[in-house]
């Protein structure tokens, strides 16, 4: 009786170490390994990463780590995670797109009062083209908010501005220097170095992203967009957008909606449609079988791969789509 007790009592010790060793390796290999001096700069979403991770470059002492994963939809609905929540109590700054794009700011802000905030939209929204959205848009907007209750009273589009601005080049090159001034003001120690970095990836970009001509084939020209984000890809081209439809996967279209939508299109001679393929592709079905136009799947860059030259890659992926579309 007492070797069957000892061998019961051996089994839970056994149990108990084996238990404790796997928590302790899960532990350490989930642990970020960030020294006691260490910067870590949190970014809200792959754009801000990109950015970020091109500003920090080989800087010893700056580790750059990113709240929403790749796979993420539409950012405006994004809903921090426990694990995000641990990453920034450890965090020194988060850096944000802005304009309205994370709607958990505030909460953030209110959660962790000390932790530094960079918001590039607040950096560049009086220097460089940030679209305002139309006053009848933002009122219809408001409308619907109190048309649908309760269920659309966090109605994630409801800003002022289209805060999609990494989706134009100029733009993200500012929110990219944008990054640097404020990371100097942080560390000063490596305040030109954040900033020569910060040129060199602006300089990279700007060599690198082709716009494969569509300046001169679409300036002027009127097109059309399923997603607010594609705004910015007709800015950087010349293009003039007649009309918008923003879709996700919240968005509830009305039949008299789909029929305006498809009249302004019949109406201003519309040739091309950026959409997104995940949220656009019924509707995009719809406008090629009762228009001339031909719609044209974007990539948002929301989802990614974290490589450093995923902006350059996408955008000329992006404006290459175009180009096939129109010829």
């Amino acid at each position: 009786m007492k070797n069957k007790y000892l061998f019961v009592l051996l089994l839970l010790i056994s149990i108990s170490v084996v238990s404790f060793c796997s928590t302790f390796f899960y532990v350490k290999q989930n642990t970020k390994d960030v020294a006691g001096n260490d910067m870590l700069v949190m970014t809200s979403c792959n754009p801000i990463y990109l950015a970020t991770t091109g500003v920090v470059g080989d800087i010893d002492g700056v580790i750059v780590e990113n709240l929403s994963q790749p796979t993420t939809g539409c950012l405006h609905d994004y809903t921090l995670t426990t694990e995000d929540m641990k990453n920034l109590a450890s965090a020194d700054v988060l850096i944000v797109n802005g304009g309205g794009m994370e709607g958990y700011l505030d909460d953030v802000i209110a959660a962790y009062p000390k932790l530094k905030v960079i918001d590039t939209f607040e950096a560049v929204e009086d220097t460089y083209p940030v679209i305002r959205n139309s006053e009848d848009e933002h009122e219809e907007e408001h409308e619907e908010e109190h048309t649908h209750g309760e269920e659309s009273e966090h109605h994630h589009h409801d800003s002022e501005f289209n805060s999609h601005i990494w989706m134009s080049e100029e733009i993200f090159s500012g929110q990219v220097l944008a990054i640097a001034d404020g990371l100097a003001d942080i560390d000063e120690a490596h305040s030109e170095a954040f900033k020569a970095n910060a040129n060199s990836f602006n300089e990279v970009m700007n060599s690198h992203i082709d716009k494969c001509g569509l300046e001169d084939a679409l300036a002027g020209k009127h097109v059309a967009v399923l997603h607010e984000a594609f705004a910015y890809v007709a800015q950087s081209i010349g293009a003039e957008v007649v009309a918008t439809m923003d879709l996700d996967e919240e968005r509830q279209v009305s039949a008299g909606e789909v029929s305006n939508f498809i009249d302004i299109i019949n109406d201003n001679d519309v040739k091309v449609v950026f959409a997104e393929y995940d949220y656009g592709h019924a509707m995009g079905k719809l406008i090629e079988e009762q228009t001339d136009a031909k719609v044209v799947y974007l990539e948002t860059l929301v989802h990614g791969t974290y490589e450093n030259d995923d902006y350059i890659n996408v955008l000329n992926k992006n404006y290459l789509a175009i180009k096939n579309a129109v010829e």
